[in-house]
C-alpha cells in the first residue's frame, strides 16, 4: 500500500496496540504503521501523510542497503571483503586475500553467494553451540540458519535454535555471544538475572556485544542478496 507520495506503507495490526505507531523500515524501504485491530486503514495512510517530513528524515539518516553483487564490500568475520565475479571459473566460491571470488554466470550470482555464507555460518555456529550446550549441561534440538530481517537468533520451547546467516559477518566474539544467548534459553526461557548469569558462564562480553549489535547490527541486516519487491 502506498500514499500519495508513493511512499510504501506496511500496516501491522497488534492485539495489544492502543494507538498507532509509525517507524521507518530501512530494510524494506517503507513506512511501518502498527495499529489496534479495529483501526481503519485509511486512518493509517492519513497518519503517514501527516508525518512524511519525519519519514523523509528517517530515510535520509538510515544506512543504505548493500547487495551481494560484484564490486560490493561486505564484512566477513569482522573483516572487510570485496565481492568479485570471475566468469572464467566454475560456479564455486573461493576466499582469497579478503575477497570472495564467485565463479559461474551472473544469473543466480547473489543466491550462490548467500548460500555460501549460510554454509559458513553453520560451520561456525554448530560447533560453538555444541561446546556451549555441554558447558551448561543442556541439549538443543536442531539448528536452523535463516534469512531474518531483525532477529539474530531464537530458541523455541522444543529446543530448536535459529540463527541469522548474517552472524558470519560479525566479529567472532559477537557470534559467540549470540549463540550463548540462545543456548542460555535452554535453561532459562526468559531474560531474568538467572538467565544472564547463565550467559556469563559462557562469555564475558555480553554487555559490550549487546551494545555492538544495537549500534552496528542494523547495517548488517541491510545486506541483502536481492532487492525485495513491495506492493
Amino acid at each position: 500500500m502506498s500514499n500519495q507520495r508513493k511512499f510504501p506503507v506496511l500496516i501491522k495490526r497488534h492485539s495489544r496496540a492502543r494507538k498507532m505507531k509509525l517507524r521507518y523500515d530501512p530494510a524494506n524501504e517503507c513506512a511501518v504503521v502498527t495499529m489496534p485491530p479495529g483501526a481503519n486503514e485509511k486512518t493509517a495512510i492519513k497518519f503517514v501523510e501527516q508525518n512524511l517530513i519525519w519519514l523523509d528524515k528517517q530515510k535520509a539518516s538510515s544506512p543504505e542497503q548493500i547487495f551481494l553483487s560484484p564490486g560490493s564490500c561486505i564484512p566477513y568475520k569482522g573483516e572487510t571483503f570485496i565481492i568479485i565475479h570471475s566468469t572464467d571459473r566454475s560456479g564455486r566460491i573461493q576466499i582469497e586475500d579478503n575477497s570472495f571470488i564467485v565463479g559461474g554466470p551472473i544469473e543466480g550470482f547473489p543466491v550462490r553467494l548467500e548460500n555460501f555464507l549460510k554454509k559458513q555460518a553453520r560451520l561456525t555456529i554448530e560447533p560453538t553451540a555444541k561446546e556451549m550446550s555441554l558447558l551448561i549441561g543442556k541439549r538443543f534440538g536442531r539448528i536452523q540458519i535463516r534469512d531474518t530481517s531483525s532477529r539474530w537468533g531464537s530458541c523455541s520451547s522444543s529446543g530448536t535454535l535459529s540463527f541469522s546467516w548474517r552472524l558470519v559477518l560479525t566479529p567472532p566474539e559477537i557470534l559467540r555471544y549470540v549463540v550463548a544467548h540462545e543456548i542460555a534459553h535452554l535453561k532459562e526461557m526468559n531474560h531474568s538475572p538467572a538467565f544472564w548469569a547463565v550467559v556469563d558462564q559462557m562469555v564475558d562480553n555480553a554487555k559490550s556485544s549487546r551494545k555492538w549489535l544495537k549500534t552496528e547490527g542494523q547495517q548488517l541486516m541491510l545486506i541483502r542478496s536481492e532487492h525485495p519487491n513491495y506492493r
